[in-house]
């Protein structure tokens, strides 16, 4: 009675946050301490005062030293103060990887559920606290080598040809295959070939696989070994001896395989032994290989692939508000360049350039405007001294136009000359003039005293 109690006020406490959206939610494990290798149940619980109106989503649990496995959801209910709660629970296993503390971290549960009277979702994020578990070194006396940590071990083997008819030059295969319950092909230990005097060894790649059901897990490892007889005699296969600690009876158990004399036959023709044996070398020596490969993506390790996708995206989210931002400011630009003196010169040489009296005359109206708004027509300009000769040119182009004769291309170019040099020194004198009024205004309204 007061073990339920105490359980009742440790769900309270995980989802006094979560009351006042009458949602609570909570992890709990069947133990706080395992071996390496041992699968922690580990449960999700979700649970409202109402019902949800669509599916849990509990996310993709990430624990930092173990590997986690799921099995399913389960809908149930439970009171909680006396009142009605239906959830759905989710069933995982834990697999520690190393030695020491591991945490289940908090998990964010996204869920859509109604108010107490109410029918339409309302979306929430639930979260459950962290729990540790203490993971225990492997006893004395077992290496992680031969540990293995699981419900049953099966074990059966085969050889390629009939023991009783070997010759030297013969390559006898011999297959191995390893059945665990409650565990995962992660955690099956490979099997060590001993030396064998006028023997050489070939393992080959294990083939490891798991498979999960909806209640429970388990993993196969196949390992095949070429045996190559070298010499005649007598030829002893030693005993292999496979360990594993069962969680539930927590016992250690053995299993053998025993070992296997063999009556190596002389064989007269051994022209093909040296070829054999470099291939078989060649064939381990690729195994080898493959095994020791690390797991690469496009080339990268699968750390510093993420750290270059990061990067890449982080860029790419930079580009993006960067484009974002220039927008809106190229356009503001662009609206104050289009309506500038400077665009309204440059429309003005353009028209001069290609010869288009007409439309040089409208140009040159509304740069007239933009450059000093006293002014209302090119001659005006030339009244100044830095257009000299501006409207002798002008006059000249307007008599030969109005004549409809052709005009001259060296009078455009002149126009175009006297236009630039003029528009320039006017900008300096306009600047000198401004320079001169501030220095004026200073001196007029002095800011300080002696």
């Amino acid at each position: 009675m007061v073990k339920k109690i105490f359980v009742h006020m440790v769900f309270g406490l995980l989802s006094v946050a979560a009351f006042g959206q009458n949602l609570i939610s909570y992890i709990t494990t069947n133990t706080t301490e395992a071996y390496i290798g041992q699968p922690i149940h580990l449960t999700v619980s979700v649970y409202s005062s109402t019902w949800f109106t669509s599916g849990i989503d509990v996310g993709n649990i990430q624990i930092d030293g173990a590997l986690t496995v799921y099995f399913r959801s389960v809908s149930n209910s439970r009171t909680f103060s006396g009142k009605n709660y239906s959830g759905v629970s989710f069933y995982y296993n834990v697999f520690p990887t190393k030695q020491g503390d591991i945490t289940i971290p908090s998990l964010s549960i996204h869920v859509e559920s109604p108010k107490v009277g109410g029918f339409k979702g309302i979306k929430h994020v639930v979260k459950t606290k962290p729990k540790t578990i203490h993971v225990k070194d492997i006893p004395l006396g077992y290496s992680l080598n031969n540990w293995l940590v699981s419900n049953s071990l099966n074990i059966n083997q085969k050889w390629s040809m009939p023991l009783s008819d070997i010759k030297v030059g013969d390559v006898l295969q011999r297959t191995i295959h390893r059945s665990a319950a409650g565990t995962v092909s992660e955690f099956l230990p490979a099997t060590t070939w001993d030396s064998i005097p006028g023997v050489s060894t070939y393992p080959k790649r294990a083939k490891v696989n798991t498979t999960k059901s909806k209640t429970s897990v388990s993993a196969s490892r196949t390992e095949t070994v070429s045996y190559l007889f070298e010499k005649e005699g007598e030829v002893m296969i030693p005993t292999l001896e496979y360990v594993y600690w069962n969680p539930n009876s927590k016992r250690f158990y053995r299993k053998h395989i025993d070992s296997v004399m063999i009556s190596v036959k002389p064989n007269a023709d051994l022209k093909m032994l040296a070829t054999i044996k470099k291939s078989l070398q060649k064939e381990a020596e690729g195994t080898a290989e493959a095994e020791e490969k690390p797991f690469l993506i496009f080339g990268l390790t699968p750390k510093t692939f993420i750290e270059y996708l990061v990067g890449i995206l982080l860029i790419i989210f930079i580009l993006i508000k960067g484009i974002k931002y220039s927008i809106p400011v190229y356009k503001r630009r662009r609206r104050a360049y289009l309506n500038s003196e400077n665009y309204a010169f440059a429309e003005v040489k353009n028209k001069l350039k290609h010869k288009n009296y007409y439309e040089f005359i409208a140009a040159s109206h509304v740069w007239i405007k933009k450059l000093q708004p006293k002014f209302e027509s090119l001659h005006d300009l030339g009244t100044l001294p830095m257009f000299k000769n501006l409207n002798e040119t002008l006059n000249q182009i307007n008599r030969e136009t109005f004549n409809k004769t052709q005009v001259n291309s060296k009078l455009y170019q002149d126009l175009l000359s006297q236009l630039i040099t003029g528009r320039k020194n006017y900008l300096k004198y306009l600047k000198a003039s401004q320079k001169a009024s501030v220095k004026s205004d200073k001196w007029l309204n002095p800011t300080t005293t002696d």
